[in-house]
């Protein structure tokens, strides 16, 4: 058996510092990337591309014919994975068989749940900030309903029959963004020749009709509060309760250190933001009481004393901080009476609460971290009546004009 070799001028010793070190292939020339080649591990090479993606593939000879093998996309598979790989191939090449062809029979048997667990969560952890949102989704929704049906077995008619399942359970913007993760995760199948065609390709999205606009009103409000207080997890409270204080999204809130908290300015600074930029928020009277009251606590609860987060989880928990606040939220919503409401709802809460107290929108726009003030102007008509005062004042102002 002979590998194939790559050119020795681009050949070097791979390293993560190196390969990271690599420029972007020359966008003026003809060919699509630049090959490297592994002096350590001979076989292992890389594709750069001319947007600076790095691509590992092993380059090898079977029964006479070159053949190339993907590796994986750099940094998501590590140099010591992809030389790991190489020697996992070389192991098959001196008993006769070609890497590609063993690869191929055990992906043709993948199930959806093996797709995801081994090849497309691994890829949504290197490449998307919100992948613990599509590790619900799979874990909770798609693997009951399709985890054990093979990847090659998946049917348009299968996808519909999520797709619909999910809206009569949640709503159809929900459905929706499950739709979209089964297309990204498809697409992705295809793009590694696991799939020939993405079965979600050609399913449409359900008409959403006009945002969401639930929010508490004046006469719940207090219900709401006071049935918070009858709930027994005290630190999930706080949390709800500085939800509805600051109009923060929930991974703001649950995910917050205390290096990030300055009572004494009354703000907090979020590192990292849905729309990946820092932030920071100023506390009102009540949201500054609520993180008082847990910093007097912080060392009366052992799973608060130790900890960075402000709202940490207990032991043996999945994240290091709370993040499921469904169980004490229910349970005062259902004291109080109040029906149709979502804990993001506290959000839209925060926003009418201020707009109606007189804050214009583009105050309401910094103090929610929205880019666009689009994305504000559905709170625009809890402005109804200030705007009603200002164009009456406009009026007496023509009048006296008028008749001087």
């Amino acid at each position: 058996m002979q590998e194939y070799r790559a050119n020795t001028s681009r050949k070097f010793p791979f390293t993560k510092k190196a390969i990271e070190a690599l420029p972007a292939h020359d966008p003026s020339s003809a060919s699509r990337e630049m090959e490297y080649a592994d002096i350590e591990c001979i076989g292992l090479h890389l594709r750069v591309s001319k947007n600076g993606r790095r691509f590992f593939q092993h380059r090898y000879r079977f029964l006479g014919r070159k053949m190339c093998l993907s590796l994986g996309e750099f940094p998501a598979v590590s140099v010591q994975d992809a030389r790991l790989r190489v020697m996992e191939h070389k192991g098959l090449l001196a008993r006769d068989k070609d890497p590609a062809a063993e690869r191929g029979k055990v992906r043709a048997d993948l199930t959806f749940e093996e797709f995801a667990k081994q090849h497309y969560l691994p890829h949504a952890k290197a490449h998307k900030k919100t992948w613990d949102d599509d590790q619900r989704q799979i874990e909770r929704i798609l693997n009951p309903i399709i985890g054990k049906f093979r990847l090659k077995q998946i049917t348009p008619k299968d996808v519909a029959s999520v797709h619909a399942k999910e809206k009569e359970r949640t709503t159809a913007c929900t459905a929706n963004h499950l739709l979209t993760t089964l297309k990204r995760m498809f697409n992705l199948a295809v793009k590694w020749e696991m799939l020939e065609k993405n079965p979600a390709k050609d399913q449409e999205k359900f008409h959403e009709g006009p945002l969401r606009e639930r929010y508490l009103s004046k006469e719940e409000i207090p219900r709401f509060l006071a049935a918070l207080e009858e709930q027994n997890d005290r630190l999930s409270v706080s949390a709800i309760r500085l939800l509805m204080y600051t109009g923060c999204r929930r991974e703001e809130v649950m995910s917050l250190e205390w290096a990030n908290v300055r009572l004494e300015e009354a703000r907090l600074y979020l590192p990292k933001t849905k729309n990946d930029k820092s932030r920071t928020v100023f506390l009102n009277t009540r949201a500054k009481e609520v993180l008082t009251d847990l910093q007097s606590r912080k060392d009366q609860e052992e799973r608060t004393r130790d900890s960075n987060y402000v709202f940490p989880s207990r032991k043996g928990a999945k994240k290091p901080y709370v993040y499921d606040l469904r169980n004490p939220f229910d349970k005062a919503c259902t004291v109080a009476g109040i029906k149709n409401f979502r804990i993001h709802d506290l959000r839209h809460t925060f926003a009418s609460v201020a707009v109606s107290s007189g804050a214009d929108l583009y105050a309401v726009q910094r103090l929610l971290g929205h880019q666009d003030i689009a994305m504000t102007q559905r709170y625009a008509h809890h402005a109804s009546d200030d705007l009603k005062q200002a164009t009456e004042g406009v009026s007496e102002m023509f009048n006296r004009v008028a008749n001087q």
